[in-house]
């Protein structure tokens, strides 16, 4: 299976007048909250569905490094980083994401530089590229070169998966989304990174929106920093996901939500577990129907930086029973509504949110229009989370997009309300 990524391309709002810079501010009035506004746009880029499965599920270990790694030592496909003496060595679990089908990136700068990155509600860490670096992987991507805003912290960082590995090291810059300027931001500088994951991707990091429990060495997240360093009057931040190929219309917001994107209310349920934007559903249904995958309740997370729906292997596997999508789609008007109700809301997916078009080359992509294609398979892929945060379901872009996503740090909400499409 492959991708699709989204790369984000952005203009500056005036009240409502467009004017085509980098990020934008709506204010009706002085009395009003203002909103940041990052524009997306779609390109294409190929990864496998494999490499991108080992790449989630994998482990961290990290360790305090007391001086800068020096480029030197970097070996082409050898290099790992080494503890000092006396050094405690730490294991956290780390969550990057499938890239499978589509992502949305945008620009973000760091000191002098900018960089296309994956804003992810599902990790918590800041990567980018280094100019350290010497992989291919690397050098098809912009890379970060340290300057005067700069500081050495020298924590190491190291993770390693089915089909390669990536180290690194975290040190701290100043980081700008527009207008937004953020002081001493912790950033992982990738230093190696050996696989093809790397190779075929269309960014040049990921910026973690997560919780600060999730992040390396407890470091602030790059929200929790906005947050401290009160640049916005509400902390919250969303996501609006276009379901229109090549089009400006899907945005990350700062600060609020655009209400002009909204088809009906928002609901808003109580984060359970301030690790992952985690909430609970009371059950999952098909075609209305129990089915015994929440007899006590499910953890669902809301995941930025996941394409497709998962869940727990065996309930995935059931799941896919009943759904029983033919691989020409000639059944997919008969296919059953899915349902999350959570907090007494349904949230429906119909089989048009949750089918993908299977190109000749092996390809996924949302469908676009309302004519079925000659090949599709469903947006769903089994993925046991570990405890204690695990069995849960992670709500991926495929349903991302039908719901304009909230994420409140002020009440450590997450809502949803149907997007307008």
């Amino acid at each position: 299976m492959n991708i699709f990524l989204y790369s984000l391309l952005i203009f500056l709002v005036f009240c409502g007048q467009e004017q085509g810079t980098f990020l934008s501010e709506q204010s009706t009035t002085s009395q009003e909250n203002q909103l940041y506004t990052i524009k997306l746009k779609e390109t294409h880029t190929i990864v496998s569905a494999k490499e991108m499965y080992d790449f989630l599920t994998t482990k961290q270990t990290y360790f305090r490094q007391q001086t800068p790694i020096d480029v030197q030592e970097i070996e082409f496909g050898g290099y790992v980083p080494k503890p000092q003496q006396n050094t405690e060595k730490r294991v956290a679990d780390l969550k990057l994401h499938n890239f499978k089908n589509t992502q949305f990136t945008g620009p973000i700068s760091v000191g002098d530089q900018e960089f296309q990155v994956i804003f992810d509600t599902g990790s918590a860490n800041f990567w980018i590229d280094s100019v350290k670096c010497k992989n291919e992987g690397c050098k098809q991507h912009t890379q970060y070169k340290p300057g005067f805003s700069s500081k050495h912290l020298g924590y190491a960082l190291n993770v390693q998966f089915g089909t390669g590995d990536l180290n690194g090291e975290v040190n701290s810059d100043v980081v700008k989304l527009g207008e937004i300027e953020v002081e001493d931001q912790n950033i992982a500088e990738i230093i190696e990174e050996n696989g093809s994951v790397f190779q075929n991707s269309g960014f040049d990091g990921i910026v973690g929106l997560a919780y600060p429990s999730m992040a390396a060495y407890n470091l602030n997240p790059l929200f929790d920093n906005i947050m401290k360093q009160k640049k916005l009057q509400s902390n919250q931040f969303s996501f609006y996901m276009s379901n229109k190929v090549n089009s400006l219309e899907s945005q990350l917001t700062f600060g609020g939500y655009d209400s002009t994107k909204l088809d009906g209310p928002v609901h808003y349920h109580p984060v359970i577990d301030k690790y992952y934007w985690m909430i609970k559903a009371e059950n999952i249904l098909v075609n209305g129907q129990d089915q015994g995958f929440c007899p006590k309740g499910c953890k669902v997370v809301a995941d930025t930086g996941t394409s497709l729906i998962t869940g727990p292997y065996d309930d995935l596997m059931k799941l896919l029973d009943l759904t029983n999508i033919n691989d020409n789609c000639s059944n997919a008007k008969e296919l059953p509504t899915l349902t999350f109700r959570i907090d007494g809301v349904n949230y429906d997916l119909e089989a048009k949110d949750y089918i993908m078009e299977l190109k000749d080359d092996g390809t996924e992509i949302p469908l676009s229009n309302e004519d079925l294609p000659n090949q599709c398979i469903g947006a769903f892929m089994p993925l046991d989370i570990p405890d204690p945060q695990g069995p849960a379901w992670i709500l991926g872009d495929i349903f991302l997009t039908k719901y304009l996503s909230i994420y409140d740090r002020d009440m450590n909400m997450v809502g949803f309300g149907k997007a307008k499409h």
